[in-house]
């Protein structure tokens, strides 16, 4: 009986572990809810997270086309510009090379001018030389026909130092004071003797120097005593003359050929 009375409460009072049991309910139905609150938020985040990153990838993939296609201009443009500079190059060389052999050619032909006219000139000179000697010959000639008498004969020799070969069938002895009883002439070849100073006369009359105006550069034996050759030439060495002589007995001597000479040296 006593134990009924203790589990019997008249007055309705409740345990006090009530109260806290009610807290302890509430409480963890909170901590459920934040709980709760925590995954939603975090499975925002997560998602929100991979969407960034999608979008992102998404980025990166929609601006490396348009960086390759960039690049792809960029090359194009670099390698058209190169192109354009290397065309341009190239023009510019094929300028040079055409204005280089326009040049060469003007030169080619400025060359040719001058060797044409050279030519000309050259011809043109060997024509007014061949006048020249031609008329220097005409001159001589007339002069020949003007020195010598209309019966001396004037030859071309093989000798390459004689001008030309003059003789004449008018030609006379040089009159002598030399007296001698011989065939034998006794000839002299020293200088002031009387048969010296005759052969002297000889050979100015045979050339018409002066002997005052006459070098004489040589006198010898024609190959006989009776035979004489002197080498004389003007004081100004222009005019030259090989002149032969022979010994006429009691006459004097007699000029047999007059060599008129291009120069005194090696004519000896």
């Amino acid at each position: 009986m006593a134990e009924i009375g203790r589990r019997y409460n008249p007055n309705g009072k409740k345990p006090k572990n009530t109260d806290k049991k009610k807290m302890d309910k509430i409480l963890n139905v909170l901590i459920g809810v934040v709980a709760a609150l925590i995954l939603v938020v975090a499975g925002f985040i997560v998602i929100g997270g991979s969407h960034n990153k999608d979008t992102k990838s998404d980025k990166v993939a929609q601006q490396t086309p348009q960086e390759n296609e960039s690049e792809k201009d960029n090359i194009v443009e670099k390698d058209s510009k190169e192109l354009e500079k290397e065309k341009a190059k190239q023009a510019e060389e094929a300028k040079k090379e055409k204005a280089d052999a326009a040049e060469e050619e003007s030169d080619a032909q400025a060359e040719d001018d001058n060797s044409s006219s050279e030519q000309e000139e050259t011809a043109s000179d060997e024509e007014n030389n061949s006048a020249s000697d031609e008329t220097q010959d005409n001159e001589e000639s007339k002069k020949d026909s003007d020195q010598y008498s209309h019966t001396a004969k004037v030859e071309e020799s093989n000798d390459p130092n004689v001008k030309k070969v003059v003789t004449d069938s008018k030609w006379k002895p040089t009159k002598t004071k030399q007296k001698e009883s011989s065939d034998v002439h006794n000839s002299s070849y020293t200088k002031g003797s009387l048969d010296w100073n005759e052969k002297i006369k000889t050979i100015a009359h045979t050339t018409g120097l002066d002997e005052n105006d006459m070098i004489i550069w040589y006198v010898k034996n024609g190959g006989s005593p009776n035979t004489s050759i002197g080498i004389v030439s003007s004081k100004d060495k222009t005019k030259n003359y090989r002149v032969s002589m022979e010994w006429i007995s009691n006459k004097g001597w007699k000029p047999t050929k007059l060599e008129v000479l291009k120069t005194h040296q090696g004519a000896y």
